[in-house]
């Protein structure tokens, strides 16, 4: 025989390190997210370096800022990997960390001056990146807040060492600020609102698809299973019986003389009849019964593991729970009963035998009269 091989299988991706990111979802999510702003930072304190080394900036003023970052970024890492902010609204920490940055923006404004223009240019890119995670009033604050910061700033520096500024630099500076932060305020609501229609129209189309779903199995005016799905549950309970052997009974149920019903009260109180009896079933029959609306005023009822008797016990239930309903709330002078036929479907059968003797023994309980039960036996 010639040799076969079995076709490589991909390996699976690896898990994420729950050392570095956390057991649960939530700290995995915001542990990478904090990590999507490291390289930020990292480019920041590259810059600080080179100004440190090529002589723009002191060193020490530069480790200082160097060290600002990487405290701050560490401090987050811990409070997330802790997962004591995972049910919060805002799991991420985003808006102490975009407080963080524009601090960072703060210390570098006031260690050097020079730098006024880099730090402003980076508030923006702060902003940015948690844009969608923060309210009004926090995104607010930290666009008035931080330039107010920088404005005290350069108004301390202008009265203790006015020689150090650049004046009409720095107010240019400012004064851009000023306008690109409102400006990105206005975008930060257009965007805000965009994604909450986002989600409102994605919750609109899971419930317009759940009703759907609901209107293609259910029937619309009992709620109970139509007719398609219950040939579809039937279709699944004989596959199960086909693996472990058990028969099932089921039963065609048809209220007697709804006719009569409808002519008489009219066809509005048929419908409630129709909706009432369907609430009434449902609470008597057991848990796993299935009853669906098989056409008209005829039900069909599908009883995993019963054999006729337990399901005629059922129905006897059944019968007695209408028997004694008020159904003079309805309209009075109405009365309800059903007649129904019995039969047990078998691993040999056929489910159209099966349908055709219950449908036969409804016929033949209707025959006898109102509020008869009749079993058929397979092969009567």
């Amino acid at each position: 025989m010639p040799e076969t091989t079995t076709p490589p299988t991909e390996a699976p991706a690896p898990a994420p390190s729950p050392w570095l990111f956390g057991d649960s979802k939530g700290q995995r999510y915001a542990t990478k997210r904090l990590m999507l702003t490291w390289p930020c930072y990292a480019f920041a304190d590259l810059i600080l370096c080179l100004a440190a080394v090529l002589g723009y900036l002191e060193p020490w003023k530069a480790g200082i800022q160097v060290a600002y970052h990487m405290v701050g970024l560490t401090v987050f890492f811990m409070l997330l990997r802790t997962g004591r902010y995972e049910d919060r609204p805002e799991p991420t920490l985003a808006y102490p960390q975009v407080l963080f940055g524009c601090s960072a923006v703060i210390l570098s404004y006031a260690l050097d001056h020079a730098a006024s223009a880099s730090a402003l240019q980076m508030l923006p890119l702060i902003l940015v990146f948690d844009l969608q995670r923060l309210t009004m009033r926090q995104l607010v604050t930290a666009m008035v807040g931080t330039p107010a910061v920088l404005c005290a700033i350069l108004g301390v520096t202008w009265l203790v060492a006015p020689e150090s500024i650049q004046g009409r630099r720095e107010l240019l500076d400012l004064l851009a600020a000023s306008i690109l932060l409102p400006a990105l305020g206005i975008i930060a609501k257009d965007v805000r609102d965009l994604r909450q229609r986002q989600l409102d129209q994605r919750i609109e189309l899971q419930r317009t698809l759940k009703q759907l779903q609901d209107l293609s199995i259910h029937d619309s005016l009992t709620t109970l299973y139509n007719r398609q799905h219950m040939l579809g549950l039937l279709d699944n309970e004989i596959k199960r019986q086909k693996r472990n052997g058990r028969p099932f009974s089921l039963a065609i149920l048809d209220i007697d003389q709804f006719k009569q019903v409808n002519d008489r009260f009219g066809h509005a109180v048929g419908d409630k009849v129709l909706t009432a009896f369907a609430q009434l079933a449902n609470q008597t029959i057991g848990a796993a019964d299935t009853l669906a609306r098989w056409g008209g005023e005829e039900f069909l009822l599908l009883m995993p593991e019963h054999s006729p008797q337990e399901a005629l016990h059922t129905l006897e239930a059944l019968r007695d729970a209408v028997s004694r309903h008020d159904w003079g709330q309805i309209r009075e002078g109405l009365a309800v009963s059903f007649s129904a036929g019995i039969t047990q479907q078998r691993a040999k059968d056929e489910l159209k035998d099966a349908l055709e003797r219950a449908d036969r023994g409804l016929r033949l309980a209707n025959q006898q009269g109102k509020a008869q039960l009749v079993i058929v036996e397979a092969g009567q």
